[in-house]
Order: C-alpha cells, then structure tokens, then sequence
C-alpha cells in the first residue's frame, strides 16, 4: 500500500475554505485530477456519494466515492473511492484553522497497485510520484481559490 500526505497553509478561515472545498461546483476546479464529478445533494455528508473519475500517473480510475466520516465543525472528511478498474482508495482531508486566520489543510491518500514486485517497482519509480505532484497541485489550487475570496 502507497501513503501519500501532503499539507498546504492557506491564508484564509476554515469558513472560507469550506465554500471551496465542501461545494459541489468547485470540487473540479480544484482537484487537478478529477475528470467527473456528480455528487450527492447532501455531499459531503457521512453515507453521501459521488460519481468520480480520475486520471493520474498514467491511470484513469471512475467510480463511486462514499464518505466513510465528516465532521461538519472541522471539515474532516474521510472517503472511499471504488474505481471499477483499480483497487479501492481511501483520501483523508483536514483543516486545521490556526489562530492568525490561517488554515492548514492536509491530504492523506492510499491506494495500492496491482502486482507483485513489479507493480511495486512502477509505482515508486511512475505513479506515485506523478500523484504526489498532482495531490499538491491540487493543494495549490485549493489555496488560490480560497485566498483570493
């Protein structure tokens, strides 16, 4: 299994990043990655789901994302992403809101690639670094979005 965790401080409010990160509409224009995306009235609520498709390190993955977790006060969301060709994925997000208005927002992403050694080898020497760039990419995007508000 593949871990990647990547952070960004952005110099707005939880309350300004929410209009960004939680809002259906915006949710593309920020994720680097994302190719479809229809979700549910009520995403990102706990049960909700999503109709999603990604494309990164050479993969393209559509599916159906489900929260497992989100907590309303703090934004912490935690869901699940079943593509219909790869393995399941799990994606954390969280924001820390710090005193001087700022709020750190961090990104923790698993998967795993199929194979033995050799998908292994392919996923630290392709994959894992094209999604490392994509997840702060997005990251990047997020904090554009949300500081010029």
């Amino acid at each position: 299994m593949t871990t990647i965790i990547k952070s960004v401080e952005i110099n707005a409010p939880r309350d300004t990043v929410r209009k960004y990160y939680a809002h259906p509409l915006h949710t593309p224009q920020w994720s680097k990655s994302m190719y479809l995306w229809e979700p549910d009235a009520d995403w990102p609520s706990e049960g909700s789901s999503a109709k999603m498709g990604l494309k990164s390190g050479g993969l393209k993955a559509e599916g159906v994302a489900t929260t497992i977790a989100y907590d309303d006060d703090t934004m912490a969301h935690h869901f699940r992403f079943e593509p219909s060709n790869l393995a399941p994925m799990e994606f954390w997000f969280t924001f820390e809101e710090k005193s001087e208005g700022k709020t750190t927002v961090t990104q923790t992403t698993e998967y795993t690639i199929p194979g033995s050694f050799l998908g292994k080898a392919l996923d630290k020497m392709f994959v894992e670094r094209q999604n490392s760039r994509d997840i702060e990419q997005q990251l990047a995007n997020l904090k554009a979005m949300a500081e010029s508000n």
